[in-house]
């Protein structure tokens, strides 16, 4: 007498690691016994000289799915992953693009998971409006209470234009910019794949930072400070600041990423000149102190009126994105920055006359049209991401 089981192609998992795979075989094994001896076999006979197969192809693929899921973790499923190569990111394969699609809601899953569950992760101190430079958030504060032209003033004031329409001041507390890089690098300690910034180059030490990028730092908490980040303090701060290229619809859209420069041999160095795809760009620098040499940001104002802007350590610089600039190489040590952009719907920028009919002919809107402080310093509603995003990507 012999009988044999279809068990088919059920018993592949795809979402398990190889290890685990090979112990929720054995599981699978005592199961099957256990499931035959409860069943009653058929029977190859000398007479029919028939094969009759006892089906169990749905059993095991349930018993293999419930396995995968009792012990196998998005997060452990995430940094199981193995990860589309660099030469591969850089010339735009399509397995790139595969990759990251496939796998978007798994990593979503798993940095929830890490929030959670990972002993650095719950280490990790709080990330509040307290990391902002205290009189920069006294200030900021107090517009948002009482928005009127004389709070903004004082605003302002506390700015320094480096070059022309280009500003820079002292954005976080020295005493508590490192609990903003203990996020960044335990999230780069974390094993989940994240999608390194790769525009005109490829920054092989950074993060996606906004929900509309595939691959973007996913973890709650974290995103939660970004936004209120953005809507506290990038926005209006870029209406307040130029407010003859903003209307609302010029910079209801939001892009980040981070980057970090090395100077070491082989190290991402420098950008080459450029304008970015935003309305307005907010670069942050993330550093505790002043590690590295060269790496200054260059401004091109026409005319040869180039200005050098040296980095400080906590400092933000803010311009319109399309001010051309560029990153000087790099000569030893290290820089961190933390970029955001805002930006119309679909990538719409607010470059006055090139995108809306409204701006007259020196391509700025006119004063009618302009944003009041009240209208201003208005915080967009609360709704999911997905509703208020509409996923294009400058890159």
């Amino acid at each position: 007498m012999r009988f044999r089981v279809n068990l088919g192609k059920s018993i592949e998992s795809k979402t398990c690691s190889q290890n685990q795979f090979h112990r929720k075989n054995k599981l699978l094994s005592m199961q099957t016994l256990k499931l035959l001896a409860t069943k009653k076999p058929i029977i190859r006979t000398p007479t029919t000289q028939k094969t009759m197969i006892f089906p169990l192809s749905t059993t095991v693929a349930a018993t293999t799915s419930a396995a995968c899921a009792a012990s196998d973790s998005a997060l452990a499923q995430a940094r199981a992953l193995q990860m589309p190569s660099r030469e591969e990111m850089l010339r735009r394969d399509s397995k790139v693009y595969r990759f990251w699609d496939a796998n978007e809601k798994l990593l979503e899953t798993a940095w929830k998971e890490w929030q959670v569950n990972d002993k650095q992760a719950l280490a990790l101190p709080k990330l509040d409006s307290s990391l902002i430079h205290p009189e920069l958030r006294a200030a900021v504060e107090a517009v948002w209470e009482n928005p009127t032209e004389s709070n903004e003033r004082a605003l302002k004031n506390l700015w320094k234009e480096v070059s022309p329409g280009v500003y820079d001041i002292p954005f976080f507390d020295m005493d508590k910019i490192h609990i903003v890089r203990q996020w960044f690098d335990q999230a780069a300690d974390a094993g989940i794949p994240t999608r390194p910034p790769y525009g005109i180059v490829l920054n092989r030490k950074g993060f996606m930072i906004d929900p509309r990028s595939v691959g973007y730092l996913a973890a709650p908490d974290f995103q939660t400070w970004y936004r209120d980040l953005v809507d506290t303090y990038v926005r209006p701060l870029g209406r307040l600041f130029f407010p003859e290229a903003i209307l609302p619809n010029d910079d209801s859209e939001t892009f980040a990423f981070s980057i970090q420069y090395q100077g070491q041999e082989g190290g991402d160095k420098s950008i080459r000149p450029h304008s970015d795809a935003s309305t307005i760009t907010f670069n942050i620098n993330l550093d505790e102190e002043k590690t590295w040499t060269g790496s200054s940001l260059i401004f091109y104002n026409g005319g040869g009126d180039n200005r050098h802007v040296e980095w400080a350590p906590g400092h933000a610089v803010m311009h319109l994105g399309r001010k051309m600039h560029a990153a000087v190489p790099i000569e030893s040590g290290t820089r961190s920055n933390l970029v955001i952009w805002t930006m119309g719907k679909g990538g719409g920028m607010g470059y006055g006359s090139s995108n809306s009919p409204m701006a007259g002919d020196n391509g700025e809107y006119p004063e009618v049209y302009r944003l009041s402080p009240e209208q201003r310093w208005v915080k967009p509603e609360e709704q999911p991401p997905t509703q208020y995003l509409d996923r294009w990507s400058p890159f």
